[in-house]
């Protein structure tokens, strides 16, 4: 906005009520002027308020940052303060722990140990063992698995189409394979989980002298994906029956998915979905993970599965406002006073910011306390309802008391403006989940599964085709459905592939989830192969191509 001038020879001639006019349409051309200015350095504020390199990064190398970390903190150095004022030392936390059950291996360096020890003159005589444990690593080792199957063969000059053999196979889409449901189950989370593309697993097996190239990994998984998708029908079904649901998006790029212009389309979503259900039995909330891929973010690809399943129970999401359109809605706290935290970022003294982020983070805690007592059996499904919803809405209502205060003081196209007009657009729907016992004032269990998703997403960049995401999206549903379940998802994931390929009827298929999983049945399977013995005979190394004789 260029600044408002005047000239003489305009003023000339003017009468009292002309100038006063004229001053007055100056001076609100300068008001505008200034608040135009405010608004656009505010955004600088937080444009630069945003850090994109972690702190830890920006040290100058990595010795110095290790150097940094392994530092002694305050509590380490000696200071002269004098003893009645020096504060007494935290006490420290163990850095590195390991199972009561991990083998221990006693290593003697006293054998020749004599009686007594002098050091500066004086003499020191012995009395017992000084004792320290250390963690030792034992390199992961392979073992050859020979499975043995009944062979038949039809008669001689009987017509058939299986070569005049067949093996009974319990699985015939994965038991013909060369690699075992252990070995397929360290690729699928070292990938999915730990995030290490199949080229890298492919270094690290040769590191330590095997040759298992990343080709024949990812057909492996492709075999175990195929056998194992009645399950994934299954935890669909199960989500969209359960008593309450959150949703997000994160994107993926699918190379053979092309755009109008021949590029590959950047409109691919994981489509993120947790069905979460109270069991006021085991006073335990089940909760599985569906991800599945889609092309776009229209209300008709976003609800089509809730259209399908016929699922009418209130869904959590963010402010995306393609959900507007469902009836029974519950909007995410975190995502309504996000913007009041970057505004902080930028002017930590902002006090109606401040007082806002203050007040809601009140209403997690009322969440977490209640929801405590609910779980311990202290309190039962309508007692948590009602006792938090009581708790909560005092908070709430100060919360949107301070909003009216504050929106007679900002412009709505200022920052704070826009904030509020946020909560505006989903006040009705930021109070639902009191209502559902499943339901927390966040949809920060789908913001987590999508971080893990985006950091995988940083080392393998994108997926070659629709089939590849397809995959993809189940073994990160059982990955993450089993770390909101508490188990290990390796052991999840080496229970599904052993036993899952197996089942035929819908019940046996219901097992494998994982509050009906029997993780035990894996133990004698593991003990045989920790008591494997190599073959003294042998001297060809072993070559793997599938079933053999």
């Amino acid at each position: 906005m260029e600044t408002p001038k005047i000239t003489m020879a305009e003023l000339q001639g003017k009468d009292g009520d002309e100038l006063r006019k004229i001053v007055l349409d100056l001076a609100e051309q300068v008001r505008e002027r200034d608040r135009l200015i405010a608004e656009l350095r505010e955004l600088i504020r937080l444009r630069t308020a945003v850090r994109y390199v972690p702190s830890t990064e920006q040290m100058e190398s990595l010795f110095p940052e290790l150097e940094a970390l392994a530092a002694p903190g305050p509590e380490d150095e000696k200071s002269p303060v004098e003893a009645h004022l020096r504060k007494k030392p935290k006490a420290r936390t163990a850095l590195c722990t390991a199972p009561a059950g991990t083998p221990v291996l006693d290593i003697r360096h006293d054998g020749d140990a004599p009686d007594s020890y002098f050091r500066d003159g004086v003499e020191y005589r012995r009395d017992g063992d000084k004792i320290i444990d250390k963690i030792a690593f034992v390199p992961r080792r392979l073992v050859v698995e020979r499975h043995h199957w009944a062979q038949y063969r039809a008669d001689p000059g009987v017509e058939d189409d299986n070569g005049n053999k067949v093996v009974a196979y319990r699985s015939p889409k994965t038991d013909g394979i060369a690699a075992s449901p252990s070995l397929v189950a360290g690729v699928i989370v070292a990938k999915f989980d730990d995030h290490l593309p199949l080229y890298r697993q492919e270094e690290m097996f040769r590191r330590e002298g095997h040759h298992i190239v990343r080709q024949k990994l990812a057909s492996w998984m492709i075999k175990y994906y195929e056998a194992l998708q009645p399950l994934a029908g299954v935890l669909k079904r199960k989500a969209y029956g359960s008593g309450f649901i959150n949703k997000d998006e994160t994107p993926v790029l699918v190379l053979d998915v092309k755009g109008p212009a021949g590029k590959p389309a950047k409109n691919g979503y994981m489509y993120i979905t947790v069905g979460s259900t109270y069991d006021d039995g085991e006073r335990k909330t089940h909760a599985l993970v569906v991800l599945d891929y889609i092309q776009g973010r229209s209300r008709e690809v976003l609800l089509e599965d809730v259209r399908k399943y016929k699922y009418d129970n209130y869904i959590m999401t963010d402010g995306l406002k393609q959900y507007l359109a469902l009836d029974k809605h519950c909007a995410c706290w975190v995502h309504a006073v996000r913007q009041f935290k970057t505004i902080l970022k930028a002017n930590k003294h902002e006090a109606y910011a401040l007082k806002l982020v203050t007040i809601i983070g009140r209403i997690y805690d009322e969440d977490e306390t209640y929801r405590r007592m609910l779980y311990s059996g202290v309190l039962d499904r309508q007692g948590f309802l009602a006792r938090r919803k009581a708790a909560s809405l005092e908070h709430i209502d100060l919360f949107f008391e301070t909003i009216g205060e504050a929106r007679r003081r900002y412009s709505p196209s200022g920052a704070m403006g826009k904030a509020i007009s946020y909560i505006d657009t989903y006040r009705d729907r930021l109070t639902t989940y009191l209502d559902i016992v499943e339901a927390t004032p966040s949809n920060n269990v789908c913001e987590r599964i999508a971080k893990s998703f985006a950091t995988g997403r940083k080392n393998w960049l994108f997926a070659q085709s629709v089939d590849g995401a397809d995959a993809s999206a189940f073994f990160y549903s059982l990955i993450e459905t089993a770390k909101l379940a508490g188990i290990s998802p390796y052991d999840y994931i080496e229970y599904v592939c052993t036993f899952g390929p197996c089942c035929a009827t819908d019940g046996q298929w219901e097992s494998m989830l994982p509050w009906n999983a029997d993780l035990g049945r894996l133990d004698d399977l593991r003990r045989n192969r920790r008591d494997a013995k190599a073959d003294s005979q042998r001297t060809d190394p072993y070559v793997f191509c599938g079933a053999t004789r």
